[in-house]
């Protein structure tokens, strides 16, 4: 399970520097294209909608990973298909917190 855990930490690691150098790259594009006298203020729209459509999904990763959300992403997918396979067999659903037990 370590390796496991190290191997997906460093894919989570390259993803980001990948992905971030490209936000870095694209960014200081726009920023180069509104300083220029060709086309003034042309990437403004651009830039100020990016960084406001990124900041929120940014934000909302790290507050899942700070929080602990990303533990064990498989456990929602076993609980459907095993609710699944109880509904077929015919049985009651049972088992979860929106169960109430009289």
């Amino acid at each position: 399970m370590r390796t496991r855990t190290i191997l997906v930490g460093a894919l989570a690691v390259g993803v980001f520097v990948i992905a971030g150098g490209a936000f870095v790259s694209k960014m200081f594009e726009f920023v180069m294209t509104m300083a220029g006298d060709e086309v003034a203020g042309f990437g403004a729209v651009a830039v100020s909608t990016y960084l406001l459509g990124m900041l929120p999904l940014l934000l909302l990763t790290l507050w899942a990973v700070t929080t602990g959300r990303f533990h064990d992403i498989e456990a929602p997918k076993l609980r459907m298909l095993e609710l699944d396979r109880e509904i077929e067999r015919g049985g009651e659903i049972g088992g979860g917190p929106h169960v109430r037990r009289d």
